[in-house]
């Protein structure tokens, strides 16, 4: 607790969540370091918020002195008893109706896409996010929408305060876009449009004790959104926005609209380069491709500690001038630890290209002899890796897969990862002449 509050926690989260409800299994506190981590939280002045994933640790948390509950659950309705301990308790909700309709089956934000009023402002990865949904897990329990929807309407009944929250970037949400989802979810859930507005505003600030902000007053930070219409009637009349004050300072809307325009056409660039087939030979000496761009990789976005370099170093295979060069060493922290480079097909990272017009991808390896993974990463199949592996030997070696190696059709792929891993050690290999067969 002493580490976080070192690092700037304001406020302290605590995952309480075996994944029961989405088929899984998660490493999770037990009850009593459930309660010693919220006393120890209240100890420091800091609020203990807790994710759940069910109505039993729901009520577990509140049990234990939990000042917030994120999220509600799918997995079955809570009861007016404990409605009445979270008001008791003076606990807040936060329920992200959005993702719960998401992990339930009934739609994330794809609406959301399709309004006119936010399309222009919205980027390609957004609409990703929006239309994604999660996977339905075998042996997964039976999960209904209404359940969270009864909640919410349970917990106004007993004055619990209600925050509008979103989860995102979880499947079925992205940034600030999905807010207005939300309270439109919190309209049918039960709050009145204007109680939906002061869920997203006023209450989040007096709940998270932001004494500055929340409310259109003498001496509050001027964060104001000015939409067209009336949304205190109408909640979608958020979506209609007519200017946005950070701080006081306006942002220029149509400036980034024109952002969004230029990314939706190198999308579209994107999609006639597959007819091209080659992506990067590297023979200008940088790291670059004619479809979508190049970046590293590592797993210290997981956790890990893997460290390593991608550059562009001569010479490359048969002859040429240029190859890219990956190495790295590998940490034991994680059993999935990699370091790489990662080739991403479209006009933004992890942005979605059909490539199905080709079957597949080949380059060329050469390296330290050791075993490497290509792992390519496809919406359909979620934010999981599918892995293949080659051998980098001493001489120049064609490697060549096809999408239905991956178990998929190359309709949707997001990114191609070439990696050292998970075997900790230094490692070292090149690549050229990446392309679509």
């Amino acid at each position: 607790m002493d580490a976080r509050i070192a690092e700037g926690s304001d406020w302290i989260k605590i995952v309480y969540d075996a994944g029961d409800t989405y088929g899984m299994e998660l490493p999770t506190l037990d009850r009593a370091t459930l309660r010693a981590a919220i006393e120890a939280a209240h100890r420091r002045g800091r609020l203990a918020v807790v994710h759940i994933g069910d109505v039993p640790s729901a009520r577990a948390a509140i049990e234990a002195g939990a000042d917030a509950l994120v999220h509600l659950s799918v997995d079955g309705e809570v009861d007016a008893d404990f409605a009445r301990l979270a008001a008791e308790r003076r606990a807040f909700v936060i329920p992200t109706l959005s993702v719960l309709g998401s992990i339930a089956g009934t739609g994330g934000g794809a609406g959301l896409a399709d309004d006119p009023r936010l399309a222009p402002y919205l980027l390609p990865s957004r609409a990703q996010g929006l239309a994604m949904g999660f996977p339905k897990r075998p042996g997964a329990p039976a999960t209904s929408y209404a359940a969270a929807e009864a909640a919410v309407r349970r917990l106004k009944a007993a004055g619990v305060p209600i925050l509008a929250g979103t989860d995102a970037p979880n499947p079925g949400t992205a940034y600030g876009i999905a807010m207005h989802r939300e309270v439109e979810l919190l309209v049918r859930a039960g709050l009145t449009p204007a109680e939906a507005l002061a869920a997203a505003t006023s209450v989040p600030a007096r709940a998270f004790r932001l004494g500055d902000r929340g409310r259109i007053a003498p001496g509050m930070r001027a964060d104001l959104l000015l939409v067209e219409g009336d949304p205190t009637r109408d909640i979608t009349a958020t979506r209609a926005i007519a200017g946005v004050w950070k701080d006081g300072v306006p942002i220029d809307r149509a400036g980034f609209a024109r952002r969004v325009a230029a990314v939706h056409e190198a999308q579209r660039r994107a999609a006639a380069g597959v007819q091209a087939g080659v992506v990067s030979d590297f023979e200008g000496g940088a790291i670059a491709a004619s479809l979508g761009s190049w970046m590293p990789s590592a797993d210290v976005m997981a956790g890990g500690t893997s460290t390593g370099q991608v550059k562009v170093e001569a010479p490359g295979a048969g002859g040429s001038g240029y190859a890219l060069s990956v190495t790295g060493t590998i940490t034991a922290t994680l059993p999935y630890a990699w370091y790489g480079a990662m080739w991403s097909p479209g006009a933004e990272p992890m942005t979605p290209v059909d490539l199905a017009a080709r079957p597949g991808f080949a380059f060329r390896a050469r390296g330290d002899g050791r075993v490497y993974r290509a792992m390519v990463f496809a919406r359909g199949k979620g934010m999981m890796p599918l892995t293949r592996t080659f051998t980098a030997g001493p001489e120049w070696a064609e490697v060549s897969f096809s999408w239905a190696d991956f178990g998929i059709d190359g309709s949707d792929v997001m990114a191609l990862v070439l990696a050292g891993g998970p075997e900790p050690g230094a490692f070292g290999f090149r690549i050229d002449d990446l392309r679509l067969r």
